[in-house]
């Protein structure tokens, strides 16, 4: 799996290296974007080295919020540098051979990405788009376990993580934007103390655009 998230930062990195390219000989417009997203988790599978427990744990599903900085290259290409945060709370353990358990704890997330967005030029009033981006996020973690049969933790970590978006956007004036849309992100396993989690996301997001005036 590494091998695989290592493949697409390296195709999305030179996806935005060929954009920046283009910048000198393109116009260049600047925005602010903002998001509210609804973040829906997968089971997080994880492995426990003290105990040599596995199994996989449940997020609840929590809200985020992030700012993005935007650079439109074109009238199709643009660049955002975003920052997003989320705090989801643990609900349930699936221990493998001993069943499901409810348990407690946190886990937190600040990401900052960088991310690429084409929209697509169609003679209608709602424009789609799609995207991707790399970046790298920071989780806390804190396990409080009521099975006896795991680890409570309370550690922190940090990797490289990338996601793929897609969505919609209705301009009613030249200059906003209100955005729906979809992303997938996911993360290179984290550690937390003895245990190992692969942590990944399902982000259902609605968002504004402003365009700043250029002189």
């Amino acid at each position: 799996m590494k091998k695989t998230h290592l493949l697409l930062s390296s195709v999305v990195a030179a996806l935005l290296c060929s954009f920046a390219t283009q910048a000198n000989a393109q116009t260049s417009r600047l925005y602010l974007a903002g998001y509210l997203g609804l973040n829906v988790f997968s089971d997080q599978e994880f492995t426990e080295s003290t105990t040599s427990n596995n199994g996989d744990f449940e997020l609840e599903n929590t809200t985020s919020f992030a700012g993005a900085l935007g650079m439109r290259l074109s009238s199709q290409v643009r660049l955002e540098g975003e920052f997003s945060y989320r705090n989801a709370e643990f609900t349930t353990v699936d221990l493998a051979g001993s069943g499901t358990f409810d348990t407690g704890g946190e886990f937190k997330s600040s990401i900052l990405f960088a991310n690429a967005y084409y929209d697509f030029d169609v003679p209608w009033s709602v424009q789609p788009y799609i995207g991707g981006g790399i970046g790298y996020g920071w989780h806390t973690g804190e396990f409080n376990d009521g099975t006896s049969q795991l680890v409570n933790v309370s550690s922190d970590d940090s990797s490289f993580m990338w996601n793929a978006a897609v969505g919609a956007k209705y301009r009613p004036r030249t200059d906003l934007a209100f955005t729906a849309g979809y992303r997938y992100m996911d993360s290179f396993d984290l550690e937390f103390g003895s245990y190992e989690i692969d942590y990944d996301s399902h982000e259902f997001r609605l968002g504004m655009e402003w365009d700043l005036p250029m002189r």
